[in-house]
């Protein structure tokens, strides 16, 4: 499906540029109300969302939180700031009905030394490549931050994410880079 095809262009602008920026889209949805808007966020950005999702917890989870992200998308259009990036707001909305899901099942604490040692143990879902092995058994912070850094996220994005200092993002994606790197030399 073509952008043109589900007529979302708005303006010369984004027709020569070749989509909207998710911020026009989203703007044009918290205004308008336009679902074809809301339908092109969701086919460019659901994807990325339910990858990020998937290496924080398990697939069903994962799923279920992208649902639940989408649909508050939609009840709390009014409370998106057009002045930041549409994809910092969503992740931030994904991460915090995960962690509030996360708590309301009881497999989280909410203290910082619970939370960086916290890992989701997946084994049914395990696959065999190793990465991604590696990445499952990082604690919850060092995985949130490598996996969205890897989203193309840049460190003040992660660091308004996670509502934590941009020095705690960069401690936590050397260290996650270090473990990530020791597990994969010792499977070779």
């Amino acid at each position: 499906m073509s952008y043109t095809s589900i007529g979302i262009f708005n303006s010369v602008k984004d027709w020569f540029s070749g989509a909207p920026s998710p911020e026009s889209l989203m703007s044009r949805f918290v205004k308008k109300g336009d679902s074809r808007a809301l339908s092109a966020l969701f086919y460019q950005h659901n994807n990325a969302l339910y990858y990020y999702l998937l290496v924080m917890s398990d697939a069903d989870l994962a799923a279920d939180i992208a649902q639940k992200t989408w649909l508050k998308v939609i009840e709390k259009k009014h409370m998106y700031n057009n002045a930041g990036k549409f994809e910092a707001w969503l992740f931030t909305m994904a991460r915090n009905a995960l962690l509030d899901e996360l708590r309301r099942k009881s497999r989280f604490e909410h203290d910082h030394a619970a939370v960086d040692t916290l890992t989701i143990d997946d084994t049914e879902d395990a696959t065999n490549d190793d990465f991604h092995s590696a990445l499952k058994r990082l604690p919850m912070e060092q995985k949130e931050a490598f996996s969205l850094q890897q989203e193309g996220f840049s460190l003040a994005e992660i660091s308004h994410i996670c509502h934590v200092p941009q020095e705690t993002i960069k401690t936590r994606l050397r260290y996650a880079k270090e473990k990530l790197k020791k597990a994969l030399e010792e499977k070779q």
